[in-house]
């Protein structure tokens, strides 16, 4: 309904605009009628209405393959440049890194010296004379040797076998029974 009613607001205007050429015009109207199934008709006039000129066409030669290498070269260029700055902040990062365990390193060292320093006074003759007068200790003034028979030096060292061996070998015999296990291996001791 309101289609219909504004193709009658347009006739009217027309009618206002030119009585004149609306004489020519009438003979030049055209109608077009809707059915909308017993509907109401819908008139549609194209009086006066001009067409546009229709453009030429032109054939277009195709584009060239100059265009499409530039815009891959572009994206190429692009893609590269971000490749770039995601690696030099990869670089920059590894770089941090090696800057901290750097400094990690140097304070390790000069910890190190500072341990050595300590150590070198603690171990310094003159600081171990003075902690054995303070301990009230006194310098030895004579020294001797000891000779030790070995047979003691071979049951001392088996004091700390195991506790089935309740017998003491005497180091004679220690020697035979590793010369008779290297017979066995095939080499001479």
């Amino acid at each position: 309904m309101g289609l219909a009613l504004r193709a009658e607001h347009r006739a009217h205007a027309n009618a206002v605009v030119d009585d004149g050429a609306r004489a020519e015009r009438t003979g030049a109207v055209r109608t077009r009628v809707h059915h909308n199934h017993g509907a109401n008709k819908l008139v549609k006039t194209t009086a006066g209405v001009k067409l546009a000129e229709r453009p030429e066409l032109v054939v277009v030669a195709p584009r060239s393959r100059a265009a499409r290498f530039v815009v891959a070269g572009c994206v190429l260029v692009f893609g590269m440049m971000l490749g770039a700055a995601a690696f030099q902040t990869q670089l920059a990062r590894k770089q941090l890194t090696i800057d901290g365990l750097d400094r990690r390193i140097r304070t390790a060292h000069d910890q190190y010296d500072v341990l050595r320093r300590e150590r070198a006074e603690l171990r310094s003759p003159g600081r171990l004379m003075a902690q054995a007068a303070a301990l009230g200790m006194v310098p030895a003034t004579q020294t001797q040797f000891v000779t030790i028979d070995p047979d003691v030096i071979a049951t001392v060292q088996r004091t700390g076998a195991a506790a089935h061996q309740q017998h003491a070998t005497t180091a004679d015999q220690e020697f035979q029974d590793y010369a008779s296990v290297k017979a066995q291996a095939g080499s001479a001791p």
